[in-house]
């Protein structure tokens, strides 16, 4: 899907930049783990998320301006994936420290 937003927003760089002066950029930091969610307040009620996947998944968007990539996904997820011979070809970013428990992380991009 991130690559047809990407090829979708490219078809139409052109008419962006002459209407808007610029050109929409779409990124994407991606991860894996489990997500606690809670129903939270009485009179005013919301969704609130809970879990150490999200902050590490804050810090992998953190970081893909800085490394000018436009996707990034932690080791693990791509572990997960078990992408088949052929269909992306990941190449290794670097690892970044999470602070919370000083772990490495290690990042692609495709």
């Amino acid at each position: 899907m991130f690559f047809k937003i990407q090829r979708s927003l490219n078809k139409k760089r052109d008419y962006y930049k002459e209407k808007y002066g610029v050109v929409p950029e779409f990124k994407a930091g991606l991860h894996h783990g489990y997500v606690m969610a809670g129903e939270i307040g009485v009179v005013k009620r919301k969704i609130a998320f809970s879990c150490e996947v999200l902050n590490s998944t804050s810090r992998i968007q953190s970081k893909y301006n800085e490394l000018g990539v436009n996707i990034l996904l932690s080791g693990f997820l791509l572990h997960k994936l078990g992408l088949k011979p052929g269909t992306f070809t990941p190449k290794l970013i670097g690892d970044i420290v999470l602070r919370v428990k000083e772990q490495r992380l290690s990042l692609y991009t495709l």
